[in-house]
């Protein structure tokens, strides 16, 4: 009866631990499925955070949208590579579907890690091929996730048949309890490694928080309510200088917090203490200041978490040195600076620039005023007259150099004037007609339809374009045709360029409105000029409110059009030169104050033959002197002068006593910039005169600012000289020997160099010798910024050129 209960009692205890044994088991098998069914869901997972960050940061500047894209992708390629490497998952890598797609994905994503680990400027570009490559992994990894869900399905239904065989054979054979007990130490073996088992995992994920919190570039610092320190991470001992050790148990206010954030501090923990309340725990990063060991404070980002440790509370401050972002941000700052400093200093060299080729050309327009009044032929009438108009284009251009400019810092505006559109094109056709001759073609313009004759546009800015099209037709039309159409449809001004020149192929048509594109015809003989003028040009008319474009076959010819809003005027009523010298004042006592002994004799033969007395000066200083005894009815001062420059001589005539201290003062001056004149009138001047003067421009200034009622018609005026341009080269040349004969005495003096060398490289260009003013100019650029052996360099290089130069010519 004893052994029956025994034996009862052993096939209970034997059913009962086999019960176990297959609970176990199938727990131990359901754990491994359920482990890759999460290791592969959880790889989908991480790819959906992968690409939706991918997805984020094309819509974002945020430079941790950028972050975020690596991070998750960090993440998704550890989990791939885990799939691919693990040996868990080697018996899963056999079947085909499973390991060729995780083998695929794991190549794609080798084939990232260029772009993820390089420069965020290049990653931000590659995000819509990252989206892309993403896009493409998707049914990859949906592949695998499925093919080794199947796996493991059919694994586990094998398992379960294995299972349940092997333990029908141990019920059969633990009928004895030997092996009951066997079976059972194998049962206890077995529960005590899955806790030792158990047990290491959790080492082992405690090891990888020390791992992270000791490897992390931020320092990391847990304190108690208190202050006391619990936690020093080895960032923190580098940022602060501390070693753990040395702070554990100590109130952090004392190791990390400056003196002067010392009460704020202690304010919010004991708030924190007493209420809960959290000013700045939870709230994201902040900007502050914290303390070295050696007492150095520097900028901090910190933020601050609450946390609980069983029934203790902490706080866990993340604390990233900001010290050589500030820097660099300073480094920032002054960079900007000297960018501003840079755009000033561009905009004074344009100035300084447009001084130089205003100077030349003022002495060629004038020459050609004065050429005008002198006996010519009808074909010598014409010929002036294109260089009139020629030299007005340059002018233009020159302009157009401080457009340009503008343009690039964004403060072009339209300068509309009512224009006479006819005369306008009919000049353009005028001074370009021998370019056109030359190359064997004609050129014309007309209407189309109604004309419109007065129109309120920007001439100079639509002049320059209609030049450019009009010069790229005349290069690329040889024995041919270029008409210029004008048409006027509803609000809408249509000007078309036809040539019928060589054309352009279709697939360069929008190329060439870049700047600096160009069209390389080797078969055409023509050579490209630098590519800017159809892209200046385009911005031109946007300016304007218009659009440009172009119509071409090759080999037949092009259609360049400009269309622009139509505003119909009412012309003006005009005034020709005769009722201006009908109605001009004369007879006035004008001071010219002017350095260039070729200007100074230009403006007097022109204020002369308006019936002036002209009283000359020859710097700012002699012209205080000479204002301040005698009572003129108009100064002509020009800017730059040596001694005394014009804006310091207007100063000082405004606030002496002297005879002249409320008469006009008129700037005379090759720099047009706005910002120049306004310098002109800050300092007391009345008016501005560009350089070239203007015989018409002048006169109507002087009948503006003078008082004086006009002499009658009879009164006879001055007579130029008969041959004023015979004395201003005989007095050019003179000047010229005798600068050079003086440098041959190797002056000293760097200011008198710079000016003597500024008043002939003034005239030089005028009289056909522009390789000399170019020389000069660099001699008068090397005086003024003191270098004395660069300085003799272009001294010696300007006698080289005045030795070699052709004889000078009559403008």
């Amino acid at each position: 009866m004893l052994l029956v209960l025994i034996g009862l009692l052993c096939v209970l205890s034997i059913t009962f631990l086999l019960s176990e044994i297959v609970r176990e088991l199938r727990f131990l098998n359901s754990a491994r499925s359920d482990n890759v069914h999460w290791a592969l869901s959880q790889a989908e997972v991480e790819f959906l955070d992968f690409r939706n960050a991918v997805q984020t940061a094309r819509t974002s500047t945020s430079p941790d949208a950028l972050e975020d894209v690596v991070v998750e992708f960090d993440v998704f390629y550890s989990r791939v590579v885990t799939l691919r490497t693990g040996t868990f998952y080697s018996s899963l890598r056999e079947i085909e579907p499973f390991g060729n797609s995780i083998e695929e994905i794991q190549n794609r994503l080798d084939a990232i890690i260029p772009i993820i680990d390089g420069p965020r400027t290049e990653l931000r570009a590659a995000l819509p091929t990252l989206g892309n490559q993403a896009a493409e992994m998707r049914p990859l990894l949906r592949t695998a996730a499925t093919a080794g869900l199947q796996y493991f399905v059919e694994r586990s239904d094998q398992s379960r048949e294995n299972f349940a065989s092997t333990l029908l054979h141990l019920a059969l054979l633990a009928t004895a309890l030997v092996f009951a007990l066997i079976v059972l130490l194998v049962y206890t073996r077995r529960v005590g490694n899955q806790t030792e088992i158990r047990g290491q995992e959790l080492a082992d994920a405690y090891a990888r928080l020390n791992t992270i919190l000791e490897t992390s570039l931020d320092a990391v610092v847990v304190s108690d309510l208190d202050g006391r320190i619990l936690n020093f991470n080895p960032s923190a001992e580098r940022i602060f200088r501390y070693s753990q050790d040395e702070v554990i148990g100590k109130n952090i206010a004392d190791i990390i917090i400056p003196d002067h954030f010392r009460d704020a501090h202690d304010a919010g923990m004991k708030r924190m203490r007493a209420s809960g309340e959290q000013r700045v725990v939870g709230h994201g990063r902040v900007r502050l200041e914290a303390k070295r060991r050696n007492g150095e404070v520097f900028p901090v980002e910190l933020a601050l978490e609450k946390a609980q440790a069983g029934e203790d509370e902490m706080v866990i401050a993340f604390l990233r040195d900001i010290s050589h972002s500030v820097a660099a941000e300073t480094e920032l700052v002054e960079a900007r600076d000297k960018a501003l400093a840079g755009e000033k200093a561009k905009t004074e060299f344009l100035a300084m620039m447009t001084h130089e080729i205003r100077t030349p050309l003022n002495g060629l327009m004038g020459n050609l005023t004065l050429l005008e009044k002198t006996p010519l032929s009808q074909k010598q009438r014409r010929y002036v007259r294109n260089m009139n108009i020629s030299g007005g284009v340059l002018m233009h251009h020159v302009d157009a150099v401080l457009d340009v400019a503008r343009f690039e810092a964004g403060a072009v505006q339209s300068r509309e004037e009512v224009v006479h559109l006819g005369r306008l094109l009919q000049d353009i056709v005028d001074s370009q007609a021998i370019a056109v001759e030359m190359n064997g073609s004609h050129i014309q313009w007309g209407w189309i339809g109604k004309p419109a004759m007065w129109v309120r546009i920007d001439s100079s800015r639509l002049q320059q374009v209609l030049l450019n099209l009009v010069g790229n037709a005349i290069k690329f039309t040889h024995n041919g045709r270029i008409i210029i159409e004008a048409e006027q449809t509803g609000s809408t001004l249509e000007l078309r360029v036809i040539d019928t020149g060589i054309g352009i192929p279709e697939n360069e048509q929008e190329r060439i409105f870049g700047d600096f594109q160009t069209i390389d015809r080797a078969d055409s003989g023509i050579q490209s000029g630098t590519g800017l003028g159809l892209g200046v040009a385009r911005r031109f008319v946007e300016t304007m409110g218009g659009e440009l474009g172009v119509e071409s076959a090759e080999g037949e010819g092009s259609v360049f059009w400009v269309r622009l809003p139509l505003v119909i005027e009412d012309g003006p009523e005009e005034q020709d030169t005769t009722q201006l010298i009908e109605d001009a004042v004369t007879g006035c006592d004008i001071l010219l104050v002017e350095d260039t002994e070729i200007n100074l004799e230009l403006a007097r033969e022109i204020l002369s033959g308006l019936g002036h007395h002209v009283t000359e000066a020859r710097n700012g200083q002699e012209a205080v002197a000479k204002a301040d005894k005698h009572r003129f009815e108009l100064i002509l001062m020009d800017i730059r002068m040596p001694v005394l420059d014009g804006l310091g001589a207007t100063r000082a005539i405004r606030e002496g006593n002297g005879a002249c201290r409320d008469v006009p003062i008129v700037a005379l001056s090759a720099n047009v910039l706005p910002e120049a004149r306004d310098r002109f009138v800050a300092a007391g001047m009345s008016g501005f005169l560009p350089k070239p003067l203007d015989e018409n421009e002048l006169q109507r200034v002087i009948n503006q600012l003078t008082s004086r009622r006009h002499i009658p018609a009879e009164t006879p005026r001055p007579q130029p000289r008969e041959n004023p341009l015979q004395d201003l080269l005989d007095r050019y040349l003179s000047e010229t020997v005798a600068l050079f004969a003086w440098f041959d005495t190797k002056p000293d003096d760097l200011a008198e160099i710079a000016e003597q060398a500024h008043k002939v490289a003034g005239s030089a260009a005028a009289f056909g010798q522009p390789k000399l003013r170019d020389a000069l100019v660099a001699v008068e650029m090397a005086a003024e910024l003191g270098d004395r052996d660069q300085l003799r360099l272009a001294i010696d290089a300007a006698k080289e050129v005045w030795q070699d130069a052709p004889e000078p010519t009559l403008p």
